[in-house]
């Protein structure tokens, strides 16, 4: 079975941005803010030591690894039992890291400025802080589980995808490629091809 792992994977970048959406540079960039991150959830939760460290079994024991992890599992979205074999742990562990560590890379993502706006008041002062650029708006659609309850099916159900579905508006921006504004998710949201003006 394929190691996966930083140091496994750090040499073969076109593997690598595959699996995480960046590179090593860009990796080792976010690090340093995720490990401030874990850091400060660790004193958060009353931890002085990483509960990995010192274990015979010290799966993700490495931060590099809790990144690595996060990020594959955002990038690439396998199931959880997919996710667990991939990195040889039990699904309940990899369910734990996930809702653990997704927190933590927002905190740092939101520490470095990337966090995705959701106001429109906020995405005005950013817009007008990073300057005149051009912008991609565009509407997207994800599959979620479907809904138990019978109205909440309908409301989430997209005839286009024959799925269950929320939707999100996107702001981009061209030359940086970061994301500039993310909408709430939406259930029945119908995209407008052209804008209507009354």
């Amino acid at each position: 079975m394929a190691e996966y792992s930083f140091n496994a994977l750090k040499s073969n970048e076109k593997a690598f941005v595959a699996m995480t959406s960046l590179n090593v540079k860009e990796f080792l960039g976010l690090l340093e803010r995720f490990s401030a991150a874990y850091q400060t959830d660790l004193h958060a939760r009353g931890k002085r030591v990483d509960e990995t460290r010192g274990r015979s079994d010290g799966k993700l024991a490495l931060i590099e690894d809790k990144l690595f992890f996060i990020l594959f599992y955002l990038k690439t979205y396998p199931l959880q039992e997919v996710l667990a074999y991939s990195f040889d742990l039990p699904q309940s562990v990899a369910n734990h890291w996930i809702h653990r560590l997704c927190p933590v890379l927002q905190s740092a993502l939101d520490n470095m400025g990337h966090k995705p706006i959701r106001l429109s008041s906020e995405l005005m002062e950013r817009l007008a802080e990073e300057g005149q650029q051009e912008l991609i708006i565009d509407g997207t659609e994800r599959r979620i589980q479907r809904p138990v309850d019978n109205d909440v099916q309908r409301e989430y159900y997209s005839g286009k995808k024959k799925a269950h579905t929320v939707k999100n508006n996107v702001i981009v921006g061209c030359a940086d490629r970061h994301i500039k504004y993310l909408g709430e998710p939406l259930a029945k949201l119908h995209f407008q091809r052209e804008p209507s003006f009354i």
